[in-house]
């Protein structure tokens, strides 16, 4: 089975470590001529969808995972009765993750686009209406992970700009509701401190996504798995940056441009 995972950029190679524990054929493509999507309107990421859905089902893929919560919260909804193949998002099993680790004060960081989609706020108000949840905007986080500077000095006075807030409101679990973030998790960590547990959703979407191989989980083999790397704009900076993030080398990286879309 091929399954095919896009994001905005780099924010999805978070949850591509964790989905090719899976040993499958994975097709990865980074939107990189969009990003951020976090910016983005609900009619131009659902356009953006159907064009990366007909790429990947080209390449082969018989399902695909939307590695990015912007996208999961505002084009699932839209396309879900069109699509032909399996498509699954992530705020499922960020949710999951978090009803299971929160003793009730939750805080969400999250692009501008899903913090205003209101996705999470109804979701927890529907699974546990007793949970308190305090969301928060971090406009800046995953920019700042594209340009490769996960580890910058500046890097660290804008997240504990966007953590103070929650810190305030003594939250005792943090969801990282954005694929780019788990790349600041260590800097995370170290700001909120050890009582503040931290939920990633990728592990829990993996089994999700094993589901549709039958529930088959498998360790990670380099011999047995294969990767294949696209993405819509500047393909040498994704590669760059994203063998930095991920202290490895992948393989070469693929453009394939988007309908309309020139690489400046």
């Amino acid at each position: 089975m091929i399954i095919g995972l896009y994001d905005s950029g780099l924010g999805g190679l978070s949850v591509w470590r964790e989905l090719r524990k899976l040993n499958v054929k994975l097709i990865y493509f980074g939107d990189t001529a969009h990003v951020p999507y976090g910016e983005k309107t609900p009619d131009q990421l659902v356009s953006y969808f159907w064009e990366i859905q007909d790429f990947l089902q080209s390449r082969g893929c018989e399902g695909i995972v939307i590695a990015c919560n912007t996208a999961s919260a505002l084009v699932l909804p839209e396309v879900h009765s069109q699509v032909t193949l399996p498509v699954l998002g992530i705020i499922e099993a960020a949710v999951e993750g978090c009803l299971g680790m929160s003793k009730g004060r939750l805080g969400v960081l999250a692009t501008p686009a899903t913090v205003a989609s209101g996705v999470y706020q109804r979701a927890f108000s529907e699974a546990k209406p007793q949970l308190q949840v305090f969301m928060q905007s971090a406009p800046q986080l995953a920019p700042l992970v594209e340009q490769g500077k996960a580890t910058a000095p500046e890097t660290r006075e804008i997240v504990a700009h966007y953590l103070a807030p929650l810190g305030k409101q003594n939250i005792d679990t943090l969801l990282l509701a954005c694929t780019h973030y788990p790349f600041l998790r260590p800097l995370i960590e170290e700001l909120m401190g050890p009582k503040v547990q931290i939920v990633d959703p990728a592990p829990i979407l993996v089994q999700k996504v094993g589901g549709l191989l039958g529930g088959k989980l498998y360790e990670f083999d380099h011999h047995e798995s294969e990767t294949e790397f696209w993405v819509s704009a500047h393909p040498e900076q994704f590669q760059a940056v994203a063998e930095s993030l991920l202290q490895e080398q992948i393989s070469p990286v693929g453009l394939h441009q988007l309908l309309g879309e020139k690489l400046s």
